[in-house]
């Protein structure tokens, strides 16, 4: 290729770069439109309307550059706006240095959102709750953790944080070697998709197994799995299980009634402590 080509070419492609940049400075100017819109209302999160953007994206993608690239890019520029429309910042469970949550987090909210790093699970709850970080980031809960971080959200408290999405939303590639995934939880938000997962506290009043509710639910065709479970032996009528449902569950539906028909009335209460927009998978990326 002739330099007069190649210098052709590097000329289309400033233009272009101008262009994005045009686009970037104008969609600035819309965020602070939308900001003086909302008032002193700060920021608010949006996850769902963040992954109706991204899959919009990847559903109208041609051409050979990574989806998986397009998708960290437009994270890192809602990120920046989000953050031009009031106090940004997380707090990310740190148990040791070198924790995979705190890559999750940067990935997902971006190069420049403040970040303070916990090694307590009560200290990342408690910042989101004062309202120091927007966004706390937890480990995925799993069945086996013996303490789970998700009873201290089992709340009717309006200030008490629920779980808002979950990480990584896109990416398929190892996090410090290891495929690791986390949670985010911030104050409650009533923003939905389309495809989304809940997290609910089911309560019972005496002992019973994930199993027994795990089988129950496998009946009633509704995707359901028990991650989590907890008893406090201080508390002898309270068992709690944490269930993640395609569906929101609430104490009135059927498989609840039936579940308390069948086993003396042992669910107590029900409550939804949030849920998640379901992540790319590795075929919508390729």
């Amino acid at each position: 290729m002739s330099e007069k080509k190649l210098a052709e070419l590097r000329t289309e492609i400033d233009r272009i770069d101008n262009a994005i940049h045009d686009l970037l400075m104008e969609r600035a100017q819309v965020v602070n439109h939308v900001r003086e819109a909302k008032g002193e209302e700060g920021i608010k999160l949006r996850p769902g309307r963040e992954a109706e953007v991204l899959r919009r994206l990847i559903a109208r993608h041609k051409g050979n550059f990574p989806k998986g690239s397009l998708v960290r890019i437009w994270r890192e520029v809602m990120s920046a706006y989000l953050k031009m429309q009031g106090h940004l910042s997380m707090a990310v469970y740190m148990p040791e240095d070198g924790a995979a949550y705190w890559d999750l987090a940067r990935d997902q909210y971006g190069s420049q959102t403040p970040m303070s790093a916990h090694k307590s699970v009560r200290g990342v709850i408690g910042a989101v709750q004062s309202e120091e970080a927007a966004i706390g980031v937890l480990p995925t809960p799993t069945l086996s953790d013996s303490d789970p971080w998700w009873r201290h959200l089992y709340s009717h408290a309006h200030n008490t944080p629920h779980i808002l999405s979950r990480l990584p939303f896109a990416s398929t590639e190892k996090v410090r070697g290891i495929f690791q995934e986390a949670v985010i939880i911030g104050l409650p938000s009533e923003d939905h998709t389309n495809n989304e997962r809940y997290y609910t506290v089911i309560e019972c009043n005496k002992q019973v197994s994930a199993r027994m509710i795990q089988e129950h639910f496998a009946k009633s065709g509704l995707n359901v799995i028990v991650c989590g479970q907890w008893h406090d032996e201080n508390m002898r009528d309270q068992w709690l299980f944490l269930v993640e449902a395609d569906a929101v569950i609430i104490k009135e539906q059927k498989e609840i009634v039936d579940f308390n028909a069948k086993n003396d009335q042992s669910i107590q209460d029900v409550l939804k402590l949030g849920g998640y927009a379901v992540p790319f998978s590795v075929d919508e990326l390729q």
